[in-house]
């Protein structure tokens, strides 16, 4: 073989192996990225959803209002204290009007891309003008009603088109991380 040659091919495999390599790269899976929510944006996307009204098994009635964030970064989740009012649908009942705070985390819901409370849990709940022994039953069931109304309560939708864009970059919506100043959200590779 003259060295003509043995360089030919010296040169083809060299630029075989690059090619190669080259397609090798295209193959790698790109990293997470993170996308920041400000607290703003936060608070203005959660009092959309309110004035909240629900009639918890056809017999409480429940509306919430004027919510008020504050977030727990150390926990990884979001305190809000939400005005309310709850009395029973029978007619000459009063209603009892005071003040709900509740913490909870955050999730995306890929069936209807959502975005949506979790872990909700009731960390006050007031009763004014209501005597002790009442106030505290109360206060139970008040509880366990906001904690039945709000798990998985809806907060935003992502539109269908804002989840193309980023499934043509090759992402789809993880993880909520709760940071100082607003939250993160992890963009995921897509796995095909």
């Amino acid at each position: 073989m003259s060295d003509a040659s043995v360089g030919r091919r010296a040169l083809c495999t060299g630029l075989v192996l690059a090619v190669a390599a080259l397609g090798g790269c295209a193959l790698v899976q790109p990293g997470p990225r993170t996308l920041e929510i400000s607290e703003a944006r936060l608070a203005d996307l959660v009092s959309r959803r309110f004035p909240l009204d629900h009639r918890y098994l056809e017999m409480v009635d429940v509306s919430l209002s004027r919510p008020r964030l504050r977030l727990l970064p150390q926990e990884n989740r979001i305190q809000t204290e939400l005005d309310y009012t709850m009395g029973t649908a029978l007619p000459g009942t009063r209603s009892v009007r005071g003040v709900l705070g509740l913490s909870y985390g955050l999730r995306f819901d890929p069936a209807d891309r959502s975005v949506r409370l979790s872990e909700v849990r009731v960390e006050r709940f007031d009763v004014p003008g209501v005597p002790a022994g009442q106030a505290e039953r109360m206060s139970r069931l008040g509880s366990a009603v906001a904690e039945s109304v709000l798990q998985d309560a809806v907060i935003h939708r992502l539109r269908a088109d804002e989840l193309k864009v980023a499934e043509g970059w090759g992402y789809e919506p993880g993880a909520f991380r709760v940071v100082p100043g607003g939250l993160q959200l992890t963009m995921t590779p897509v796995r095909r």
